[in-house]
């Protein structure tokens, strides 16, 4: 269970199944009836392209376009106004890194935003993931290969936009996880596990 407004972390081993998860959530995986809810939905029943618009979702490696940095967010939402704009790129914490860019939001990034760090891209994919307005974000591996400093801005974010976005978080980083409302540990494809960060580090041999 996945409850609106929460921050639900997905754990466990490679290969346990948290990508998976999240590939059916996506609707990736066409699944049996009655076994997926949204809302009290049957997943199967939601009309796909108009339900994949309420989703944000960010990876591990976030892919920039050759053009802007406005281009680049506002390819997942044309219709943003500049204010818009500016409003999702602070609770990202974007907007301070790019006003220090000489061309500010009409920086080029470069192929695979090549002239950006990882964390100025992860936080612009992220930036692009909220602009579609979602209502669940899901991050899968977003802050794995970031510096330290980078992944508290991210962290930042994700608890600040947790307000008003269920989000859903796959994750093997301590960071990540203790931000968590409840955790979900599993393994081969099980659930072994569930609960908050302190009461599964004491009571659940499968938690680290």
């Amino acid at each position: 269970e996945i409850k609106k407004g929460e921050i639900t972390c997905l754990v466990g081993k490679s290969g346990s199944g948290k990508t998976t998860i999240a590939d059916i959530l996506l609707g990736l995986h066409k699944i049996e009836d009655n076994m997926v809810f949204i809302d009290n939905i049957d997943i199967n029943s939601l009309d796909l392209n108009i339900y994949r618009q309420k989703i944000g979702y960010v990876s591990q490696e976030t892919i920039l376009f050759n053009m802007s940095i406005k281009d680049n967010i506002l390819w997942a939402n044309p219709n943003l106004t500049d204010s818009e704009l500016y409003d999702i790129c602070k609770k990202t914490n974007a907007f301070e890194f790019i006003n220090e860019l000489p061309q500010k939001f009409d920086t080029i990034v470069g192929d695979r935003g090549v002239r950006l760090s990882g964390g100025q891209k992860q936080r612009l994919g992220l930036a692009r993931a909220v602009s579609k307005k979602p209502s669940i974000l899901i991050l899968d591996e977003a802050t794995s290969n970031l510096d330290s400093n980078s992944e508290i801005l991210i962290q930042n974010s994700i608890k600040e936009l947790s307000k008003n976005i269920t989000i859903i978080i796959i994750a093997h980083r301590y960071s990540s996880i203790k931000i968590s409302d409840k955790i979900y540990i599993l393994n081969d494809g099980n659930l072994v596990g569930r609960g908050k960060y302190n009461e599964l580090l004491n009571n659940n041999n499968n938690f680290f």
